[in-house]
């Protein structure tokens, strides 16, 4: 299980590294942010500590799955000690999952250089004497004539 949560971070790392990220406009706000996320961190730490000693201590012992009988199911079993014993570290896994996928959502959907997006306020706000500006020149020279197949073909012989 832990493996295909590892696989999927690695695709999200990939696609994270793929994208071109302005790395400039994510460092102005760093220092303006970095008390909350030091201790949105520490809490995750501490949680994550919490979890991984609860899980190394010792409990009851468990029954050998043959003993188990011919009647109960892999799935099922697995299921059972899924949703019970390794319930934090598969919501961990979750929310890890979670924020990786609001993550890349949010780098992908940020303003970008090739956008064409144009402003409806700009456009309603213009006038049309903005928009349009005629200009009279006048005639530098008058055009050629047009010449005929057959006539550009004997100035060429001659």
């Amino acid at each position: 299980m832990l493996v295909y949560v590892g696989a999927v971070m690695v695709l999200f790392l990939f696609v994270v590294m793929m994208l071109d990220i302005n790395v400039d406009s994510l460092r102005e706000g760093f220092w303006k942010h970095f008390p909350l996320a030091a201790a949105v961190g520490a809490l995750i730490a501490l949680e994550m500590a919490a979890v991984l000693m609860g899980g190394f201590r010792l409990g009851e012992p468990r029954v050998a799955a043959g003993a188990a009988g011919a009647n109960t199911s892999n799935t099922l079993e697995l299921g059972k000690l899924l949703y019970s014993e390794y319930l934090y570290p598969l919501e961990i896994a979750a929310v890890i999952l979670l924020v990786a996928i609001v993550a890349a959502i949010a780098l992908t959907l940020r303003t970008r250089k090739d956008s064409k997006y144009v402003n409806p306020a700009d456009q309603v706000r213009v006038k049309a004497r903005d928009r349009v500006r005629i200009v009279q020149m006048p005639a530098t020279r008058a055009a050629e004539p047009v010449v005929e197949a057959a006539d550009a073909a004997k100035e060429n012989k001659a």
